[in-house]
């Protein structure tokens, strides 16, 4: 028992291991009640990444405690090819906010990863790489995804997979094109903790796994029991598959109590969408009924949980509370509120927090004769009737089967037959392939290892920064014959030290980081690497200090306005890069660490999308304070309004300056200034050296023809 409780806990390691110091994709999963939601709801107390948890419906993001997928990432619903124009429409309705949380993420959490269909996490990873400016997968962060593929099953209508089948080969999450190109570790775990009968335990592995043969069968339909007619206040409930089947049942035998009936109206404010209603709107109950808690008790006393049964049987008018009687245990009900929320980021410091954007509040009940496989998934009760005669989907009949803690609380209302288990054979082909992606100690110590390595080499690699800067300076030499040359000539400078001076060391340093580190499981613990790095990191932000030094003030405003705004974006682009390499440089600066170096990036990578880093202002030069340029501008400017022409037609901006410098006070001298030309002199010269004249001082009256 030791030794298995051992591996259970090390399997747990390995997860946590693999979220917390490496950027590896994982798919957790597992058998029915092995701990996956209780890991989960843990894993916000012990990592520090900034984290986002979705689900594919709404009653899972509830229990999840996170948002839809659709609304999260603002997709449509229907079916989503890849390469529609439909993601691209969605990403310019999305608000400045949600963008900035996306960019600032480092991991998203999936949960109940079996419902979501193939496209619509490739829409997701379309998504995250637009949105994150990355053609990594997913944009560049972590995917951690949750579920059991032998359970419920993603939804894909005939008319839906007949526009997705030339894209996939199933509807699986498995089948999505991402996820068939990068590279994701698989870790199953094994120990079962809602059942604790071997037996019991081995038939449900043999019916999540399809294997079930005939011995198996005939014990499973012992529990078939068709006369089965429990009293109420045996607490039984019943699986179906469908919705009518359910409400059904709970109607009829709610009809059935003589009893005055007892309406509860919910209390909605905001936004809550009808479809992720954790009960009734109108809850109509009666003393005597059935009912089953459908939240946790958030009470110290913790005196219920999601999917414990009970029978009502008082309610206090004036308290405005109910009574409900679970087997010899009586607990005082009142409405409880749920949330729906939103991810936002907190402006005070920048961590990622969920806001309420809606609320439902109601009695935390909902009748318990029947309830769907569908909703039942994630609870577990100790008596059912399963109800699995038109099981339609693969691993309804598991799930069903699988709520109930023990063969002896189990009742077949229908036999089931070898066709009521329905078979997908992508999932079994999936399934086979699992063990060869669970990773070893080693293999996880190898995934932290190249993390840690990489994030080394993202410090130290300039590649972005280069980037950026050539971009800048092909507008201006797109642009040349409006710029001065020693301005073209200083951003050519500017440029080659930033290949030779940081690119080029880099690549050098890089190499000298992979051999030191290869010496040691760990940075940190590898004094040698430590301090060569603190020596680079002191030179590269030196460096890049100074080359981007005065940069921003350099004259790069000119009179066309399209080149403007080209100037304008390319700048900012340049500075927001700068910004981040240059604050990741002095966050290590003492040593490196992984931990400090992520926590850094994200801090700052929201800093610049919310605007905190002030706006490019893109300037002219002295100019604008010489009074002969300002005036020569004004007479450029009225001109144009006279002729109904752009104001560079009459002269350009870098010519006024040379007007301006030159300061000519005869026809011939105007003629020399570059730009001008004989046709312009002809048509402005007079005009131009009446405005000069006045400046200086002279009458226009000497002037020499």
């Amino acid at each position: 028992m030791m030794a298995q409780q051992t591996f259970v806990n090390q399997k747990l390691e390995f997860v946590e291991e693999l979220v917390l110091y490496t950027d590896s994709h994982i798919f957790l999963t597992g058998k029915a009640g092995t701990g996956k939601t209780t890991f989960l709801k843990n894993l916000p107390l012990k990592t520090y990444k900034r984290m986002a948890v979705v689900a594919p419906t709404g009653v899972a993001a509830l229990n999840a405690g996170g948002q839809t997928i659709h609304s999260f990432f603002q997709l449509p619903f229907g079916p989503l090819p890849p390469g529609t124009n439909t993601i691209t429409a969605q990403l310019h309705k999305m608000k400045k906010r949600k963008l900035n949380l996306m960019r600032s993420l480092d991991l998203l959490i999936i949960d109940e990863i079996s419902m979501v269909r193939a496209d619509v996490l490739d829409a997701v990873d379309a998504v995250l790489r637009r949105v994150r400016r990355s053609q990594k997968p997913f944009g560049g962060l972590q995917l951690l995804m949750i579920g059991d593929v032998h359970q419920l099953a993603p939804v894909a209508k005939q008319e839906e997979w007949e526009i997705l089948s030339p894209y996939y080969d199933t509807p699986y999450f498995f089948g999505s094109q991402v996820l068939k190109q990068v590279p994701y570790v698989c870790v199953e775990l094994e120990h079962i903790y809602r059942q604790h009968d071997d037996d019991f335990i081995t038939l449900l592995n043999k019916v999540r796994d399809n294997r079930m043969d005939r011995d198996c069968l005939n014990i499973l339909n012992q529990r078939f029991l068709p006369n089965f007619r429990p009293n109420d206040s045996e607490g039984y409930v019943t699986l179906t598959t469908h919705n009518y089947q359910a409400d059904r049942i709970n109607e009829s035998k709610l009809e059935a109590i003589k009893e005055k009936p007892l309406i509860f109206n919910a209390v909605i404010r905001g936004v809550f969408p009808e479809n992720t209603y954790p009960t009734k709107e109108e809850l109509t109950l009666k003393i005597g009924a059935q009912v089953m808690f459908v939240k946790n008790d958030p009470s110290p006393e913790k005196a219920f949980y999601n999917g414990k049964i009970g029978r009502l049987i008082g309610y206090d008018e004036e308290e405005k509370t109910l009574s409900v009687l679970c087997g010899n245990e009586h607990i005082t009900v009142e409405p409880l509120k749920w949330q729906n929320m939103e991810y936002a980021i907190n402006p005070d410091n920048n961590e990622i927090k969920e806001n309420e954007i809606g609320s439902f509040t109601q009695m935390p009940l909902r009748l318990a004769w029947a309830v769907t496989i569908h909703k039942s998934q994630g609870l577990t009760f100790d008596k059912v009737i399963v109800d699995a005669g038109q099981a339609f989907a693969h691993g309804q009949v598991y799930v069903a089967l699988s709520r109930c803690t023990s063969l002896e609380g189990l009742v077949l209302k229908t036999r089931i037959g070898s066709e009521a288990l329905v078979n997908d054979y992508s999932v079994n082909r999936f399934v086979e392939q699992i063990p060869d992606k669970e990773p070893s100690q080693e293999k996880v110590d190898q995934l932290r290892h190249e993390y840690e390595l990489e994030t080394m080499l993202e410090l130290v690699d300039f590649t972005g920064v280069y980037n950026d800067f050539v971009k800048l300076v092909k507008v201006i030499y797109g642009n040349d014959t409006l710029f001065e040359s020693t301005m073209i000539q200083d951003l050519s400078q500017r440029r080659n030290r930033i290949h030779e001076e940081l690119c080029q060391v880099g690549i050098k340093f890089e190499s000298q980081i992979r051999k030191l580190h290869a010496e040691s499981p760990s940075c940190e613990q590898n004094p040698v690497l430590q301090e060569r790095l603190k020596r680079g990191v002191a030179y590269f932000d030196e460096h890049l200090k100074d080359i981007v030094a005065g940069l921003f003030n350099l004259p790069f405003k000119t009179d066309n306005q399209a080149v403007n705004e080209q100037l304008t974006e390319a700048l900012q682009q340049v500075k927001e890069t700068v910004f981040l390499k240059s604050s990741c440089l002095e966050a290590c600066k003492d040593g490196f660490s992984v931990r400090e170096y992520q926590k850094t990036k994200s801090v700052k990578v929201l800093e610049v999308e919310k605007g905190e880093k002030k706006k490019v202002d893109i300037k002219d030069d002295t100019m604008d304070k010489n009074p002969l340029y300002t005036a020569l501008s004004a007479w450029r400017l009225q001109k144009a309004k006279e002729l109904e022409v752009p104001a560079y037609t009459i002269a350009h901006n870098k010519t006024l300056k040379a007007i301006a410098k030159a300061q000519p006070v005869t026809l011939k001298e105007l003629k020399d200034v570059k730009g001008m030309g004989t046709k312009n002199v002809a048509r402005y010269g007079a005009e131009i050296l009446d405005v000069v004249l006045k400046l200086i001082g002279q009458e226009s009256e000497s002037i020499d023809n």
